[in-house]
């Protein structure tokens, strides 16, 4: 949200240690001051609880703030210093009629802060934006501030209001498995979400099908998974809810180890969603008939800014980085591609495998689906080197 520059109060990275109400005077008195306050940032900054408790009866007083930029603002405090200034600082906010963002990004305040925003969160019902990166909410904390969603929009059915919460920000949390299954029913009960960052949880297979599940009835623009743990069962999960994610834009899968089938379903499930400008697959080891599924899925995204492919299990000067990079040429998107200087080869151990799982499919009475995708990609090769001239 853009807030014109006259309307904001900033403290930003003065790296100030206000720990009484006493240090924090000055600063509130010109808080208290500032007429037509839209904006607070007092990030890179560490606040006590007696100071946090003196800025909550500022806050009160107003009722035009929209925006409350808190990331950062507890470095060197005691767990429950922390707590008791979270409560302080969420019971002023509750009281606003025009919050409409909070980022309380990189304060360690783990499970502890998590119940004490709690309260806040299941009747802030005009919230649009919550920002909590990198916090270490763990399992139990993830699993509070779910809860709390899930609150939030039983509060909204009451009020008879639609869910104003559109984008999510949990990163780095160590989520795990753990909290994905209160995630989902939240993501499923709102509805309304348009973003959702989630990346470096330690969220495995099950708990990233439970995500993706509970994420299919929203609207997404965004998605950012990054360096969570996908294989065959994620990747699967993930290919069924994009099929309903019509405005997706960005799709950041980065480092999830979707596997060669996995990657393949996912690669697949792409070529429908023409609004894509982003996608990252980097580091999944991807292989070559994946990266060939991936030349036919380009065709249809036109509006591409920028793709992802290092890391992976293919040959950066083979044929299918070859009808990657024509198909991407055919669009005039020549200059997205990132680079592919860190491909990962098969090992001599994994290569055998792959022989020996292709001569007992080829053994077989019938044919396996994975024989016959083999075909159709090979026939599929050939055919666009005829149509793209290569």
């Amino acid at each position: 949200m853009a807030i014109p520059a006259d309307r904001i109060y900033s403290l930003e990275g003065r790296g100030l240690k206000l720990t009484t109400a006493e240090d924090f005077a000055p600063y509130l008195l010109e808080l208290r001051d500032f007429e037509n306050l839209e904006e607070v940032r007092l990030n890179g900054n560490t606040i006590g609880a007696e100071a946090a408790k003196a800025l909550a009866e500022v806050l009160k007083t107003k009722p035009t703030l929209k925006v409350a930029t808190l990331h950062d603002i507890f470095t060197s405090r005691l767990k429950d210093e922390v707590k008791e200034s979270v409560i302080a600082i969420c019971e002023a906010l509750g009281s606003l009629p025009e919050l409409v963002e909070v980022n309380l990004s990189d304060n360690a305040f783990g499970p502890l802060g998590a119940e004490a925003m709690a309260p806040f969160l299941s009747k802030q019902t005009n919230l649009q934006v919550l920002k909590l990166n990198n916090n270490g909410l763990g399992i139990q904390g993830g699993t509070t501030i779910a809860q709390a969603l899930i609150a939030c929009q039983a509060a909204c059915e009451e009020q008879g209001k639609t869910p104003a919460l559109h984008t999510l920000v949990c990163g780095r949390n160590r989520l795990e498995n753990g909290s994905a299954p209160e995630f989902a029913k939240a993501f499923a009960a709102l509805g309304s979400l348009r973003e959702v960052r989630m990346p470096q949880n330690g969220i495995r297979p099950e708990g990233i099908s439970q995500l993706v599940e509970g994420l299919a009835n929203n609207k997404l623009r965004v998605l950012d998974l990054q360096d969570n743990t996908f294989t065959h069962v994620g990747s699967q999960a993930l290919a069924r809810s994009l099929a309903q994610w019509e405005a997706l834009e960005l799709l950041n899968i980065g480092d999830c180890l979707l596997g060669a089938e996995g990657g393949r379903m996912v690669i697949e499930a792409l070529k429908d969603r023409k609004t894509l400008k982003t996608i990252n697959l980097q580091y999944n080891e991807i292989e070559n008939d994946g990266a060939i599924a991936l030349s036919e899925s380009l065709r249809a995204l036109t509006v591409l800014e920028s793709l992802e492919l290092n890391g992976n299990r293919f040959d950066a000067e083979g044929d299918a980085v070859e009808l990657i990079k024509a198909v991407l040429s055919e669009n005039d998107l020549d200059e997205i591609l990132g680079s592919l200087s860190d491909m990962e080869e098969l090992t001599d151990d994994e290569e055998e495998e792959s022989e020996s799982e292709s001569e007992a499919e080829a053994e077989a009475e019938e044919p396996t689906s994975a024989v016959k995708a083999d075909e159709q990609l090979a026939d599929l090769v050939d055919e666009m080197k005829k149509q793209l001239s290569i």
